[in-house]
């Protein structure tokens, strides 16, 4: 946890550096974070049950489509992948950083866009008074002012990771050609292979860059300021995450992920270079992932409800986000529950949320 100096180096507000102050925080003070926390009404998860139940089979049943041969998986991807070829913006050097940055935004719209649906309201995490629509939000944060919001700070923040990132890979790319595009399509099995593999891949690497982020908080990575929540700034009023949070990050923070995506991407996985294919899939996923995590909603589709054993996904992240203590994966669970950084047992008590 951040000691205040370090804060006050980083110019944070007062109020975020004492939430990282070196001082261990209560079992009561834990208790009242959990306490915020809700999940939806047993009711409606049994509502919506069904749809979840279909999701977990879905994988299940394209597997056994594909070994019995009753679809013929290779014949569709080549077909995609030769619809892909014959598109100008492939020959881009700046297609993958491109496609990572639309899907960026498509994911934050779409999780946006669930908050403002009342069927949905449901599913939040923690209970919130109606928020500004975001265009307003985003014009006063563009518009700036001597006495702007800290909520418009962190908005201007997001905002300028976008061509701040494309940027970075824009110069990368000066020093580094791409490869040139594969004529041959990946086989469905080499496919998924190659992305399960890299969804796999990054978030073991970036659990360890994580924890230490966490364990030597004085070092100037910044990554405190990941940790702010909507709201944090006015006294009594519900503190939460939105979907935007997920590129609210200090210049190396942002970094270090940018560069275990690039490290990833770029790792002989099964033996031979990682198919463009495979790579352009990769970040739509890991973008949808890294979003649901930062999303703060509970729903039926989410990785954490679909497959419990393997995801700790958005819920076990937003108890990460404030207790800063636990639960240091991005999507997995396995290493924090190996290694005793599992929720506390307060996170399980009092109807709270069941990991």
């Amino acid at each position: 946890r951040c000691p205040s100096p370090f804060g006050e180096q980083l110019g944070v507000p007062a109020y975020l550096r004492a939430r990282y102050s070196t001082v261990p925080e209560s079992r009561s003070r834990v208790g009242s974070q959990m306490a915020l926390l809700r999940t939806p009404s047993r009711s409606a998860q049994q509502g919506w049950h069904g749809l979840t139940s279909a999701l977990r089979m879905i994988i299940p049943l394209i597997f056994g489509l594909h070994v019995s041969g009753s679809v013929d998986f290779d014949t569709k991807i080549a077909f995609v992948w030769r619809w892909i070829r014959e598109q100008s913006w492939s020959q881009r050097a700046m297609v993958e950083a491109v496609v990572a940055a639309v899907s960026f935004l498509t994911w934050i719209t779409w999780f946006r866009c669930l908050h403002l649906l009342p069927s949905m309201r449901l599913f939040r995490f923690v209970p919130r008074a109606p928020q500004p629509p975001i265009i307003a939000e985003v014009w006063a944060a563009l518009r700036g002012g001597q006495q702007m919001k800290v909520e418009h700070q962190r908005l201007r923040r997001e905002i300028a990771s976008f061509p701040v990132y494309l940027a970075g890979i824009a110069l990368l790319h000066v020093a580094r050609a791409p490869r040139p595009l594969e004529a041959q399509p990946p086989s469905f099995s080499r496919l998924v292979g190659e992305v399960a593999l890299g969804i796999w891949a990054y978030d073991f690497v970036f659990y360890w860059i994580h924890l230490l982020m966490h364990r030597w908080p004085q070092l100037p990575h910044g990554h405190m300021v990941h940790h702010e929540l909507n709201g944090e700034s006015i006294e009594g009023k519900a503190r939460f995450l939105e979907a935007e949070h997920v590129v609210n990050h200090s210049l190396l923070d942002g970094a270090l992920q940018v560069a275990v995506n690039i490290f990833v991407q770029n790792l002989p996985l099964l033996g031979e270079p990682k198919h463009k294919l495979s790579r352009l899939v990769h970040n739509v996923v890991v973008t949808y992932l890294l979003t649901e995590a930062h999303a703060g909603l509970d729903l039926p589709w989410s990785s954490h409800r679909v497959f419990p054993e393997l995801f700790g996904g958005a819920l076990r992240h937003e108890v990460h986000h404030r207790l800063h203590k636990c639960c240091f994966h991005q999507f997995f669970k396995y290493l924090d529950d190996l290694l005793g950084y599992g929720p506390p047992v307060e996170a399980l008590a009092n109807g709270g949320p069941k990991w």
